[in-house]
């Protein structure tokens, strides 16, 4: 074998590789161009939407979702961002709804979650005064432990509500 022999097959492997990246990047671009013409369409579609709407009530939504077309054609046509991550904002947004009120089950599940931060809150800053409350007052350190104890057990508790809910 010559000693050249390996080099010259490592050297025969990095054109392929090129190669393959610049089909890759080939491809990519032409997604984004397809991707980008089927954005402006749904932009359109929406902008003729708006237009000929006669209800106030829905041109806001569709203002929005017109947005979320545009900036997605930004993302597109100005950065060089992956599109499988424009993908991901575009349909979290496109989906999301702001103007369509919450079912009764997020409401609850949003009020837990508050309840929970707060009592937390309550219990940290109860331990903090715990701390700084000097070990001779055994009094005020009783009646904080107890206060403590009391907002760990509503806390476990609204866990368990939130655990219920699914």
């Amino acid at each position: 074998m010559h000693p050249n022999s390996e080099s010259e097959v490592d050297s025969w492997d990095e054109p392929e590789e090129d190669d393959r990246r610049a089909n890759n990047a080939e491809r990519e671009e032409k997604h984004r161009a397809q991707m980008i013409v089927r954005a402006t369409e749904r932009k359109a579609y929406w902008q003729r939407e708006l237009a000929a709407e006669r209800f106030e009530e829905f041109k806001p939504e569709m203002r929005r979702r017109i947005q979320v077309e545009q900036t997605l054609i930004d993302g597109l046509q100005n950065s060089s961002t992956q599109t499988f991550l424009l993908l991901k904002t575009y349909q979290r947004d496109a989906v999301h709804m702001p103007s369509q009120p919450a079912s009764k089950q997020d409401d609850e599940r949003a009020d837990l979650l508050d309840r929970i931060q707060k009592a937390s809150q309550r219990r940290k800053d109860l331990l903090r005064r715990l701390e700084l409350t000097p070990q001779r007052q055994d009094t005020e350190r009783k009646e904080l432990t107890r206060k403590i104890a009391k907002e760990g057990d509503y806390i476990a508790d609204l866990q368990t509500q939130l655990r219920a809910m699914g």
